[in-house]
Order: C-alpha cells, then sequence, then structure tokens
C-alpha cells in the first residue's frame, strides 16, 4: 500500500523547532510498486527497498525479496485477493526469493530533524506488520528495526515476527504483529528490513505486508480499549491510535446469552449499554477500523455494572 509522509510540528513556530515524522514512514510499505509478479519465481524487486541477495542452500546466489500480486484464486504458493480485502493489502505483497533460503531487503530512514525530541525522551517507536506463510511450508518472516546513531553504530533494536507454521496451523495466512519501544537517545536513521527465512528449503514463501513504522509522542501506538461503569451502565472508549486515522470502531458486548451491539464513527470512540438481559461476566469487543489497515480487534472483561 501507498503511504504518504508529512511532517508534525512540535511547537509554533521559532528558532530551534523541532519535527516528528507523521504517519508510516516505511517507503512503499505494502510493495505495491512496481506491478507485482505473477508467481513466487519471478523476484521482481520492491522499490525504494534495497535488496540482500545471500547463497542458495545449493551454492547458487540467492534471491532477495520480491513482490507477488494477490491472485484471484489462492493457492500454489500465491496469496488470494480476499485475503487482501480483509487486511486493506492492495495489489502486492512481499515474498521472499526464489532460489533463496534467507531473503532480506531493507531501506534507511533519516529520523535527524527530529533529533531535539528524540534526545530530550518520550519519543516511542511503533512497529507492526502483516506476517505470514504458505501451507505446510516452514517459511516465515520478520521485519527489524535498528536504531542508529550519527556514525551508524547500533543503538537497540525492535522485532515482530516471525509468525510460524504452528502459529498459522499450516495454513496460507497473514497475522497482524505489532511492538513498540522507546527510541534511543542518539538516534538519527532508522534501518527497517524485511527478512523471509525457510531453512533448508528454496521456496521461500515468507510473506508480509502493510509494514509501518512511526514515531509519536503523547500518544498510543495501537488503539487500546477501557471499560468502566457509569450510573448502573457500561461505558466503552477505544483511545485511537496516534498512527492511523480511526474511522470507525463497532462495540460487542456479550453476557449470557444475550449480546448487544453500537458502533461510534467519530472520536471520542465510545458506547453505552444498559444491563438489562445481560448475565454473568462480561465480554467487550471493539473492532477499530484504520485507514490503509485490517481491523484490529481488542478484548476486555467486565462485571455487571
Amino acid at each position: 500500500m501507498a503511504s504518504a509522509v508529512g511532517l508534525v510540528l512540535a511547537g509554533a513556530g521559532g528558532a530551534g523547532q523541532t519535527a516528528i515524522p507523521a504517519g508510516n514512514l516505511v517507503k512503499n510499505p505494502g510493495g505495491e510498486v512496481p506491478v507485482g509478479g505473477d508467481h513466487w519465481t519471478r523476484n521482481i524487486a520492491p522499490a525504494a527497498w534495497q535488496k540482500e541477495d545471500v547463497p542458495a542452500p545449493d551454492g547458487r546466489v540467492g534471491a532477495g525479496v520480491q513482490v507477488v500480486r494477490y491472485g484471484k484464486n489462492e493457492g500454489n504458493g500465491v496469496l488470494g485477493t480476499d485475503r487482501s480485502a480483509a487486511i486493506a493489502g492492495g495489489k502486492n505483497y512481499f515474498s521472499g526469493g526464489y532460489v533463496a533460503s534467507i531473503s532480506t531487503a531493507y531501506q534507511m530512514i533519516d529520523v535527524s530533524r527530529a533529533a531535539a525530541d528524540i534526545n530530550a525522551g518520550g519519543v516511542k517507536a511503533c512497529l507492526s506488520a502483516y506476517l505470514g506463510g504458505s501451507l505446510n511450508s516452514p517459511a516465515a518472516a520478520r521485519v527489524d528495526v535498528q536504531f542508529l546513531g550519527e556514525d551508524e553504530s547500533s543503538l537497540g533494536q525492535l522485532r515482530i515476527g516471525p509468525v510460524t507454521r504452528a502459529q498459522r496451523q499450516s495454513q496460507y495466512a497473514l497475522l497482524r504483529r505489532a511492538s513498540e519501544t522507546a527510541v534511543p537517545t542518539s538516534t538519527r536513521r532508522l534501518r527497517v528490513s524485511f527478512t523471509a527465512e525457510n531453512p533448508g528449503g528454496v521456496s521461500n514463501l515468507g510473506f508480509g505486508d502493510n509494514i509501518s513504522v512511526a514515531l509519536v509522542k503523547g500518544g498510543v501506538c495501537d488503539p487500546a480499549l477501557t471499560v468502566k461503569c457509569v450510573k448502573k451502565a457500561l461505558v466503552a472508549t477505544v483511545t485511537p491510535s496516534a498512527v492511523a486515522p480511526t474511522q470507525r470502531v463497532r462495540f460487542t458486548v456479550k453476557g449470557g446469552k444475550r449480546t448487544k451491539q453500537a458502533a461510534d464513527a467519530r472520536a471520542p470512540f465510545t458506547s453505552r449499554f444498559t444491563m438489562d438481559g445481560l448475565t454473568g461476566r462480561l465480554t467487550v469487543t471493539a473492532s477499530v477500523t484504520q485507514r490503509e489497515s485490517g481491523p484490529i480487534v481488542l478484548t476486555a472483561k467486565s462485571r455487571r455494572c
């Protein structure tokens, strides 16, 4: 999926002003450019990413990460368009190279403009992606962010994945993974890498899509659900992510044999539920729809109010 990066000013005018980059900092985060191949043997490189070729198991030079088109019908090592629709994945996704047991692509992101804020502390890095693989293939994918200083020295690392064959139950899958950490002071660049690995294999069917890296200060990386009792009614509220705009939240409350639902498309994203018909321990679910993302499902437990 394509993504534009803007700048949010940290203060109002004046000398010494700094800026924290807003939104997803990854260029070509879903491999939408160029047109992906129709099969996992085409080895079409994703634009804006640098490929690292590694030796294949039989000694031949391996292929780096490639982009593959979602197929009309899922199978033969290719993910289907229905899976793309479920996560707002666009036309392409990332896949390991052929022939290669390990495939890696990376890009460098300059965040030196936010140096003053980073050095002062309180800036978080938010990392998320959809990761998966193909049926019984042991291939798995991960995403890493390395925090680099001015001299390119490593100051720390953040990782999501890999999503293993067991975790996806030997099925085609793209599962969302997310993590966050404080950005180390003195960070000036980010090295973001996608790696697909198939131990001992040549068909490197580790998949990924919608890779997102963002910096936030004073906000949350992922949406958060809170529930509380107010005047004998349950009030469910979702705090939206500071990374991607929230478009809609669908709330569900289940207690005993009764289920109640409500939706909110404006901030603050909240709904109020009376207790009539609800029994026992309550389960509250919020399905959060964000721009350019699949739904994020949040769950909380509550007593009756």
